[in-house]
């Protein structure tokens, strides 16, 4: 009985361990279905209450110096409505930055406007002073005319007209007259054109003024929102920032007693941190040895067509092109670790463990899941060479597919020594490296992943449900 009981302990601790996160997974998820109905300001709120209610659980669990394992999950339910809280002031900052860059170009474009209208301004300036110029000349010569005339009187010119010696002389002197007053006439329409042009030059120019008045009212008050919003995003990033910090701390509290339990049970797994960079960086890696490979890898289904008696008297009917159903076409996994098949810490079994894990002596045999090529045989290190996320890794696009006929990747990591490369053809079963503890990793174990229908982070299933 003794020995039972001691096998049942660290079961119990695993069980608790590998599914207390994931009920609180659950029950976060509910919560957030319930706050997603919230506006921005009420879901702060929301998580900034729960947060106290998750400080107030630890505090208590302190003073009854509870097991590790209850520590564990309350840390990590904080940490999880500290992440949602994180995510909505880093959704501030985003919209506060596009808020700024949006004014900041509002600025631009009125300062260009207004360069133009300055320009547009002095160019319609110059014009009227010169139409002004002419049309005084020309309202001058005028106005010395009719003063000649009215001097003269109509009598002088009809003396002029008729004191003619001869009649060559009356048609000379009566051509004279006529070309002068054609003159006159011509310069009276161009002094009304002038009058005409002068007034239009004016009202544009009232215009592009009111227009000019306008824009450096709207350049101000852009400028007064800039300063406003630059001291808003100066603030949620402060806050931002504050919030990163302070996950951080707690994913570290989280780490310590993460590594504790590990080291109770001996079943090890990855510590909590912030990889978004090296899962991006995979994703890439991934995304270009998918395209590189995926068309020579994957084995095509055929399709057919066939005759099949109907319930009409026995006519025949033909049956549309179907996938032709070969079940040895489709992936059946094999466990990555052949003496460890006990999964020991499972998918979402923490907060963002999108994999399974299976814990192993150090440089256990790590095998293919199933048949297909290896895209991508590489660590991932750190600039001062140590190694970080999964570490030393392999990933496997598999030469069969789903029963949908999707495409399906397994990633291994944490490995010690990789035993394949790149390119290279691989069996079911067959050695591809020993397990190890490279990486983000508690301890010696199997970090196993399986991707489907695309190479990407965001499409990873659960392991389980392609395992024996």
């Amino acid at each position: 009985m003794k020995q039972i009981s001691i096998f049942k302990k660290p079961i119990s601790v695993l069980l608790a361990f590998c599914f207390i996160f994931a009920l609180a997974e659950f029950s976060s998820g509910s919560a957030r279905a319930e706050e997603s109905a919230l506006s921005p300001e009420q879901e702060k709120a929301a998580i900034e209450q729960r947060i106290k209610e998750a400080n107030n659980k630890i505090d208590e669990l302190k003073q009854e110096s509870a097991d590790t394992q209850k520590h564990l999950e309350a840390l990590n339910e904080k940490i999880d409505y500290l992440e949602q809280e994180m995510k909505l002031v880093d959704n501030d900052v985003k919209e506060g930055k596009a808020n700024v860059e949006a004014l900041q170009e509002d600025c631009e474009q009125n300062e260009k406007a207004i360069y133009k209208a300055v320009k547009d301004i002095e160019n319609l300036t110059v014009e009227l002073d010169k139409a002004t110029e002419e049309f005084d000349n020309n309202y001058e010569a005028y106005r010395q005319r009719l003063r000649a005339m009215y001097i003269s009187g109509d009598t002088s010119i009809l003396s002029f007209i008729l004191t003619s010696a001869d009649m060559s002389q009356f048609l000379t002197r009566y051509e004279m007259l006529r070309r002068i007053s054609k003159r006159d006439s011509e310069l009276l329409d161009t002094i009304k054109s002038q009058m005409k042009d002068i007034t239009e030059a004016k009202q544009m120019l009232s215009k592009k003024e009111n227009e000019l008045t306008a824009k450096r009212t709207g350049l101000l008050q852009s400028k007064e929102a800039l300063e406003k919003s630059i001291i808003d995003l100066e603030s949620k990033q402060n806050d931002l920032n504050g919030k990163k910090t302070n996950l951080s701390v707690e994913r570290a509290n989280a780490n310590v007693l993460l590594s504790k339990l590990s080291d109770e049970t001996g079943y090890y797994t990855e510590f909590l941190e912030d990889n978004k960079e090296s899962l991006e960086e995979v994703d890439k890696k991934l995304a270009a040895a998918a395209d590189k490979y995926i068309d020579t890898v994957v084995t095509t289904t055929t399709t057919t067509t066939a005759k099949q008696p109907s319930d009409n008297q026995g006519v025949s009917s033909e049956i549309p092109e179907t996938t032709k159903k070969n079940p040895s076409n489709y992936i059946k996994l094999t466990y990555p670790v052949p003496s460890q098949t006990k999964i020991t810490c499972g998918f979402y079994g923490y907060p963002n463990h999108n994999g399974v894990d299976f814990a192993c002596p150090m440089n256990s045999n790590v095998v293919a899941a199933e048949s297909g090529t290896v895209i991508i045989s590489d660590d991932l290190t750190n600039p001062d060479g140590t190694y970080r996320s999964y570490g030393r890794y392999i990933v496997i696009l598999h030469d069969k597919t789903t029963k949908s006929g999707e495409p399906v990747y397994t990633l291994y990591g944490h490995t010690s020594v990789r035993l394949v490369s790149e390119g290279q053809k691989v069996a079911k079963g067959q050695l591809i490296a020993y397990s190890g503890s490279t990486g983000n990793s508690t301890g010696p174990h199997c970090h196993f992943e399986v991707r489907t229908p695309s190479s990407s982070y965001l499409d990873r299933k659960n392991p389980v449900d392609y395992l024996p």
